[in-house]
């Protein structure tokens, strides 16, 4: 019983355009001057090396050995020589040809590059781990929104406050240690709440012109008193704006 023979791939290659830049790049050959002759002579060596080592070779390969053929020949004869009933009209020219095989081969070239670059996302990606969300532990109580107000108003009010106008920030800036805690704005909640009798409205909670961290810390401060039921949050009707008042003072008749 005979044996398969052995492949052996010498390169792997995704298609011609694949050798054909390869072979550009391995004789520093600028790709908006590519020298025909050379370049079909380096191309067809390759591909009976392919054939030889009884590799798979795919119809696109001689597609593209077909068009080099063409206009090496294209090159070489001259144009006294060239039959007169070969001429036709449709037929590209060899500029035409040259300049439709520089666009493949540098499209060709940044579809590779942006291959690359997602390559080395998706690497760095796996360095991280993302936390599966986590079930609410048992005995905790959630605080509860007045009936038709919804997480999704309270996004919505957020939004809202970062688009407030703000002074342009630099593309550069130092990075400093963090200024605002969680705990540090329930505090100051808990003051801007006591010193009023009446519900706040929710976007009196922050400054004019807060920055992003301000915002992002009283929110969270926000949510976290809401939880403990330390703070009520309502919304009179659909055009008025949601409120924040202290819970005891909900309770309050």
């Amino acid at each position: 019983m005979s044996e398969a023979p052995v492949l052996i791939h010498v390169q792997n290659f995704e298609g011609p355009l694949d050798l054909l830049l390869h072979l550009i790049k391995s004789s520093s050959i600028d790709i908006y001057d590519i020298p025909i002759v050379t370049i079909t002579d380096q191309y067809m060596t390759a591909l009976r090396q392919m054939q030889d080592h009884q590799l798979d070779v795919a119809g696109d390969y001689f597609v593209m050995a077909a068009t080099l053929m063409k206009m090496k020949a294209k090159l070489l004869l001259p144009v006294e020589e060239t039959p007169a009933e070969e001429d036709d009209d449709d037929e590209p020219s060899l500029a035409e040809m040259q300049d439709d095989l520089v666009t493949r081969l540098v499209q060709y070239q940044r579809y590779q590059q942006a291959a690359g670059w997602f390559k080395q996302q998706a690497l760095a990606r796996q360095k991280f781990y993302s936390r599966p969300e986590m079930a609410v532990p048992a005995g905790v109580k959630l605080g509860k929104l007045a009936p038709g107000l919804t997480t999704v108003d309270l996004r919505r009010s957020l939004i809202g406050l970062t688009q407030r106008k703000r002074q342009p920030e630099l593309p550069m800036r130092l990075v400093r240690s963090e200024q605002y805690t969680v705990k540090g704005q329930i505090h100051t909640l808990r003051f801007k709440l006591s010193q009023t009798r009446v519900a706040v409205a929710f976007g009196d909670l922050f400054d004019q012109r807060p920055n992003k961290e301000e915002l992002v810390t009283t929110f969270l401060a926000l949510l976290e008193m809401t939880k403990q039921h330390e703070v009520a949050v309502d919304q009179p009707n659909r055009v008025m704006p949601i409120t924040v008042k202290p819970a005891k003072l909900g309770e309050e008749k």
